[in-house]
């Protein structure tokens, strides 16, 4: 398969220049084509660029996974992946194939993405949901390990259907507050 990037000029200028797969996946040529000249006029400056997108496999997987400095996205990588279609691909990897911590942690932050996507939209899934919660509590261990790389509000949502008990920053500090305060006063009484 051919993967193109599409880059308009000013000029109504169109140039496709061609990368591998890899090359488009984890978008490693885009420095360079965003300083690419136009063909036609010369001109660096332009009106938009198409990014091709391969779609994911094993393969991809797996080699962004190894590599800190690969990335599907440089944001938002799991809102890329928290789609129903990939579940099988991440489960995949994260049971048979070793990656990176914070990959990892992407992958599991994308199927809390989709727990998150199917209980606040109007097109509630539950079946999902249930699928998705499921095999999130098989991997419990892995899901609190990313509890640090979840948003509040995605664990909010999807840390009670899985079965984790979420506990909010905010609460957590006034927690912490609390208990300074109790072991200050106990201070002043043993003084």
């Amino acid at each position: 398969m051919k993967y193109e990037y599409q880059k308009a000029c000013k000029c109504g200028n169109v140039d496709s220049i061609e990368v591998t797969r890899k090359e488009a996946a984890f978008g490693l040529k885009e420095k360079e084509i965003w300083s690419q000249e136009c063909s036609k006029c010369g001109n660096k400056e332009f009106t938009s660029l198409s990014h091709p997108q391969p779609e994911f496999k094993t393969d991809l997987l797996i080699e962004w996974g190894n590599n800190a400095d690969y990335f599907f996205m440089e944001q938002d990588e799991d809102l890329m992946l928290a789609d129903e279609k990939y579940i099988d691909l991440i489960l995949e990897v994260l049971d048979n194939h070793q990656i990176l911590s914070q990959k990892r942690n992407v992958l599991i932050e994308a199927l809390c993405v989709i727990i998150y996507d199917n209980n606040v939209s109007d097109e509630n899934n539950s079946d999902l949901t249930d699928r998705v919660a499921k095999e999130l509590k098989k991997r419990k261990a892995d899901v609190l390990n990313a509890q640090d790389w979840i948003m509040d509000y995605i664990k909010e949502v999807s840390f009670p259907i899985i079965g984790i008990e979420y506990v909010s920053k905010k609460t957590n500090s006034s927690e912490h507050k609390e208990k300074n305060n109790i072991w200050n006063k106990l201070k002043q009484i043993w003084n």
